[in-house]
């Protein structure tokens, strides 16, 4: 009710496009996102323009240590700029838009790729100690409680740390990204995720260094399987 309140005192405006909306996305931005269905990779979700479903190149080279990855969205080199979806997440992410974020994991959880999935744990990609204070939230965490809450997962905002401060990802080649979070991750001490089903949640991927580094620490510490949430993916140029 209180929220309802607020909206009518002081309502959106759309981070997209910027009209008058009842949420930080219009209607006709939202249509305007590269929603994700098959084809794609069954490991990456990479969508693929014509069927069938195959593994893609990458993770045929490479498999990943997770089982499956899911973006709701994707967006190219040539459109991030001006994708609605995209505009959202940097916005909450580097212009401190916190009130973006309810409506954000609202829509993941609308859009959940893993319907009647049972997961023992869900986990967000952590932010070093160092960020997570400059930034004032950790965006992963914030996504992934409304998927958690609608489908009674347990959420665990602090099983994996961050152990070393890295630079950011963006601008990186794949080799550099991949380079740059190797070991920069560890599961909690005194956590355990033994024989444990995951889902690892983060806003953005682009090589998927960062969810691979994360999905291989998790099982070596004896995880049964991981499974990726993200928001959002890059496609490959």
């Amino acid at each position: 009710m209180a929220e309802g309140v607020a909206n009518a005192l002081f309502p959106w405006a759309c981070v997209g496009c910027g009209t008058p909306a009842d949420s930080p996305l219009c209607r006709e931005c939202l249509r305007r996102v590269r929603w994700i269905a098959e084809p794609c990779c069954p490991a990456c979700g990479l969508p693929f323009p014509t069927p069938p479903s195959r593994l893609c190149g990458r993770c045929l080279a490479d498999p990943p240590a997770f089982r499956r990855l899911r973006a709701v969205a994707c967006y190219g080199a040539s459109d991030e700029a001006r994708d609605p979806l995209g505009i959202a997440l940097r916005v909450m992410k580097y212009a401190g838009r916190r009130a973006l974020a309810p409506s954000l994991s609202a829509l993941l959880a609308d859009r959940f790729p893993y319907p009647g999935e049972r997961f023992d744990v869900v986990a967000p990609v952590p932010l070093h100690l160092e960020r997570l204070r400059a930034r004032g939230f950790n965006q992963a965490l914030l996504l992934a409680r409304e998927p958690a809450r609608r489908f009674g997962l347990p959420l665990d905002p602090a099983l994996l740390v961050r152990s070393r401060s890295t630079p950011a990802q963006v601008g990186l080649s794949e080799r550099a990204r991949r380079s740059n979070v190797r070991s920069a991750f560890a599961v909690r001490f005194g956590r355990s995720v033994d024989g444990k089903r995951v889902l690892l949640v983060d806003d953005v991927c682009t090589s998927t260094a960062t969810v691979r580094a994360c999905a291989h620490l998790l099982r070596q510490h004896g995880a049964a399987s991981v499974d990726v949430l993200v928001a959002s993916r890059a496609l490959p140029h």
